[in-house]
């Protein structure tokens, strides 16, 4: 104990009223044994949410949503991934249109198409392409499939691939930068409702669309005699019918080829611009010195705090700037040079090529 205390360090922190009143409200609850602990948490999360884990730094979805899901999966797949591999899944294309912006989460903040980040916990974009696949084999003999069915099914199986996919990288000794894993759910409940709901989509009481795979227009769901449906797009077929490492390889060193990548930035070139923006912005952010995280977190909350609204608070903007730039780096786009806590950003070859051009 008393070597334990000898290495810690001590910080001053300045907070606003509001925050602090805040952080009583969750002391007197009961959520947090003392101020210390709660501080304690915040930053391990944030430093998860550094190294491209995904945790819940707030609140992404509201708790009402979250109960409306009915039978919360409790237990992993039986183990046959083999049947989502293209080489299995019949060739049945029945597609949907995808959601109009108007119809996606945005919708209710008032933010402008082209400044519309997708939210930075989304930090992976190969647990959106597993999901898409799924359901992609799932479609293949019909047009749609109630939504609730379609979300037990795919928290099941990326949770039997994210297993699989652990234990390969354990046994191999892969470092954190190296992991494909990370994002893709455990059987734990809160895991597997944090891949349903951030990663893969679901139906808002407002009637708006939120999650990743409706942000990135690869589905989209609509109510059909009371039922919430859930249909594939032609993006999201297409996009499903690229060939996956992991997918149809067996490669678990890589979540995404070039085919993919490409196709991805073409994809939300046309469908998806707030994302193209955003990549486009921190590219030409990095080019230009503002290569460190506080120096792009500045510029971030300089460029859009004020159309993203009130609740913009440096939290937001740091978990928007830790999401996109994880993105990014998955796409090939930026390249990472980490020395002690510090991490220096800087624009790949193909990032140049591709929008800096």
């Amino acid at each position: 104990m008393f070597v334990e205390q000898l290495y810690k360090m001590r910080y001053i922190i300045d907070i606003t009223p509001k925050q602090s009143q805040t952080i009583q409200k969750y002391l007197e609850k009961g959520n947090y044994g003392s101020i210390s602990q709660f501080i304690s948490t915040a930053i391990e999360n944030q430093l998860a949410l550094e190294e491209n884990d995904i945790i819940d730094l707030m609140p992404y979805k509201p708790a009402q949503e979250a109960q409306r899901t009915k039978n919360p999966t409790t237990a992993i797949a039986s183990g046959n991934f083999e049947k989502y591999s293209l080489k299995n899944i019949p060739g049945f294309n029945a597609v949907i249109d995808a959601p109009e912006y108007k119809n996606l989460v945005y919708a209710s903040q008032s933010i402008p198409e082209n400044q519309a980040w997708i939210w930075g916990q989304i930090n992976k974009i190969f647990p959106v392409k597993v999901g898409v696949r799924i359901l992609h084999q799932l479609l293949a003999t019909k047009q749609s499939i109630e939504l609730n069915e379609f979300l037990e099914i795919v928290a099941k199986e990326a949770a039997f691939l994210g297993d699989m996919i652990r234990d390969y990288e354990t046994k191999n000794s892969r470092m954190r930068g190296e992991k494909i894993s990370p994002a893709l759910p455990s059987t734990d409940e809160k895991s597997l409702n944090r891949y349903k709901f951030q990663f893969m989509v679901y139906l808002r009481r407002d009637g708006l669309m939120d999650g990743a795979m409706s942000l990135m227009k690869f589905c989209n769901v609509y109510e059909e005699k009371k039922k919430q449906m859930i249909s594939i797009t032609e993006s999201g077929l297409n996009f499903s019918s690229i060939n996956n490492p992991v997918l149809d390889e067996n490669n678990f060193d890589l979540s995404l080829n070039d085919e993919e990548r490409f196709f991805y930035i073409n994809h939300i070139k046309e469908n998806v611009k707030g994302e193209y923006a955003a990549i486009r912005w921190m590219l030409e952010k990095i080019k230009t010195g503002n290569n460190t995280r506080e120096l792009l977190n500045a510029e971030i909350e300089k460029s859009f705090a004020k159309s993203w609204g009130n609740s913009t608070t440096p939290a937001v903007i740091n978990t928007q700037r830790a999401g996109i730039t994880a993105r990014m780096f998955e796409l090939g786009l930026i390249e990472k040079e980490k020395v002690g806590i510090y991490v220096t950003y800087s624009a790949s070859e193909i990032g140049q090529k591709l929008f800096l051009k």
